[in-house]
């Protein structure tokens, strides 16, 4: 379950070998774990550490279990794994079997998974197969058995039906219905004397400023006008100067 690399990491660091490096990193995580619960409430019984005993006992306790108490068991069930397969006890052997698949979770429904008469309820072929013939020969071919469909089965048909809703999901449907039909029908009954009035936030500082600016633009119009003006005088009165300027110079 932890990632190899982390595992890696603390076995050269240290020089442990590989199974006291799961042993260990199995450790830091469910520590961590126990350290994230507390950081959500200290006083609240859920984020704290449950006594896992009664769980190994009884391993159909785990399916009702918080997410987080979950965690602690899968954590020292798998500090358990990580050690001599020989070594785990009966209890130990029956809760991973559970958690793997008992009939909580999605395998809600599938309440005979711990029957030795009973074929599983998610088996990907007919129970029993049916065979071509009681005497096989050498000319009979071996073809693969019809695949079944699990979505199909009873027993994952309400999972995989998405005709169908639930509550929550119809009522938020209706509820967007029913605002859109209301936004249509004040869009139509209304009209564009009933729409909200938009609020223009006006900034005097800004508006200041663009007037500065424009009686500025104004003044250098005005004085390069005004040059103009002068620089067209000046050329008209030296080109209005009698024809015996050149002949008294």
């Amino acid at each position: 379950m932890l990632p190899r690399t982390f595992i890696r990491r603390l076995a050269t660091q240290k020089k442990l070998s590989p199974d006291e490096a799961k042993r260990q990193a199995t450790q830091l995580a469910v520590q961590s774990l126990k350290d994230f619960g507390s950081l959500l409430s200290n006083s609240s019984e859920e984020t704290q550490p449950i006594n896992t005993a009664p769980v190994f006992e009884d391993p159909r306790k785990f399916a009702t279990l918080s997410l987080l108490h979950q965690g602690q068991v899968l954590g020292e069930l798998q500090e358990k794994y990580d050690k001599n397969w020989n070594k785990l006890s009966e209890k130990e052997k029956k809760l991973g079997y559970f958690i793997a698949y008992g009939d909580w979770g999605v395998r809600e429904k599938f309440s005979n998974w711990n029957s030795l008469v009973d074929p599983p309820l998610d088996l990907p072929f007919e129970v029993p197969s049916r065979i071509k013939t009681r005497s096989p020969g050498k000319e009979t071919k071996v073809g693969k058995l019809p695949e079944v469909k699990l979505s199909e089965t009873p027993v994952r048909r309400d999972q995989f039906n998405v005709k169908r809703m639930d509550g929550v999901t119809k009522f938020f449907i209706y509820l967007v219905v029913f605002i859109s039909m209301v936004a249509f029908a004040r869009d139509k009954n209304v009209g564009e004397s009933g729409k909200p009035k938009e609020i223009v936030i006006e900034d005097k500082y800004e508006i200041e400023r663009q007037r500065r600016l424009k009686e500025e633009e104004e003044e250098r119009v005005e004085a390069e006008r005004k040059r103009k003006i002068e620089e067209e005088k000046e050329l008209a009165r030296k080109n209005g100067r009698k024809w015996y300027y050149l002949w008294l110079k």
